[in-house]
């Protein structure tokens, strides 16, 4: 009986070692190594794990896509074989895997791959070779060592672990600015309410004094602003403000309009000439575009802009009359009026910023060579704050 069991135990240690060739993973590696070597694909494709050959399946798929002229060149069992593109197995020394780690069913291999340095043309005939260090994973499957294409070398785990703390570094930035852009915004918009909610008049000029200088200040003695050709003159209706000429034109002072979030403009208008585009009022980035923008077309439509929103007047103002007019924005959207009723609104929240430098009544300050307007203003008042229809109202009333 003893005899039995040692042939059997024997025998068993026989079939063992005949089902396992590849007691060893670097021994598995050296005989890839040598498959590829000698092209022999059938046996190269077989030493990949199944999650590995399903990856190689996928590549070679794509590069067929891109490639149809050379597809039976690039299918799975010669993708990583007798490929058209150079490929990292070629590369490898044979006989020059050693065992690095071994966890379980996983194992790290050192292989070796030789170099050229001290090139006399640079890409072209290096006088020296060295061997350079490199890895090849492999894992344990159905008993046999097997290349892994799918889990990350150590080199390319360090990479990734670099990568992910990069993201999260990055992602933590992204919060933390976020953080400080949602603060800002809100100490925006409590600013905004606190200056919304206080309705008031920033400038008025009713032209009643004679300009000094070139210039004419307003009545609250805090804003001038500055007589570019256009002059005041004496109409049965009182002075005005009266531009009758190219070029002419007046510059209002830029923190007047400057980080307005909300507020009114008011005027009395009349067309001068029948045929002729009135520039009325103009807030405009040096160079660029119309910040805040008033026309009265050639049809008397009036456009009114504030950033990239624009309405346009229902009615036409007709040359020789003098008509009531007003401008709101804020949160509540930008509103016309014309002789205290409304005319145009938009209900998307619209504010005058900063960017634009430079504020004219009368031409285009980005080029002040265009025609100029004819047009004569009564009565300029400037508010800051929201006003609702009962505001507007009153404030008509009291022109």
């Amino acid at each position: 009986m003893k005899f039995l069991r040692a042939v059997s135990l024997l025998l068993f240690a026989i079939i063992t070692a005949c089902s396992n060739p590849q007691e060893k993973p670097e021994d598995a590696v050296n005989d890839f190594l040598r498959a590829v070597r000698k092209h022999d694909c059938k046996k190269v494709f077989g030493y990949f794990s199944t999650p590995s050959q399903e990856k190689v399946r996928e590549e070679s798929a794509k590069e067929i896509r891109n490639y149809p002229s050379y597809a039976e060149q690039l299918t799975p069992e010669k993708f990583y074989c007798s490929s058209m593109f150079a490929n990292r197995f070629l590369t490898f020394n044979v006989g020059s895997a050693t065992l690095q780690k071994i966890e379980g069913d996983n194992a790290v291999v050192g292989v070796t791959y030789t170099q050229g340095k001290n090139e006399l043309i640079p890409g072209f005939f290096p006088t020296k070779f060295v061997k350079m260090p490199d890895t090849v994973q492999v894992v344990r499957e159905n008993g046999s060592w097997k290349i892994d294409l799918v889990t990350p070398s150590p080199v390319e785990k360090l990479a990734i672990e670099a990568r992910e703390k990069a993201k999260a570094r990055e992602q933590e930035l992204m919060a933390q600015e976020r953080q400080k852009m949602a603060i800002a915004e809100e100490r925006l918009r409590e600013t905004i309410r606190e200056k919304c909610g206080d309705f008031h008049l920033l400038a008025r000029w009713t032209f009643q004094g004679r300009p000094e200088a070139g210039t004419i200040q307003d009545e609250t003695r805090k804003f001038t602003a500055e007589l570019l050709g256009a002059h005041i003159v004496d109409l049965p209706e009182g002075q005005a403000l009266q531009f009758q000429a190219d070029k002419e034109a007046v510059r209002l002072p830029e923190n007047l309009l400057n980080n307005r979030a909300c507020g009114v403009i008011m005027f009395w208008f009349r067309r001068d000439d029948a045929e002729r585009l009135n520039r009325v009022l103009l807030k405009v980035l040096p160079g660029v575009f119309s910040e805040t923008g008033i026309h009265v077309l050639e049809d008397g439509q009036i456009h009114y802009s504030v950033q990239r929103t624009t309405i346009h007047s229902s009615e036409r103002l007709q040359p020789g009359r003098f008509y009531r007019l007003a401008f709101a924005w804020g949160d509540s959207g930008m509103r016309i009026y014309i002789d205290g009723k409304l005319d145009a609104k938009s209900d998307q929240p619209a504010q005058i910023t900063a960017t634009a430098k430079l504020t004219e009544l009368g031409r285009d300050p980005n080029n002040p060579h265009k025609t100029g307007s004819r047009m004569t203003i009564r009565d300029l008042r400037v508010y800051e704050g929201s006003a609702d229809e009962e505001t507007i109202a009153r404030l008509f009333a009291e022109q």
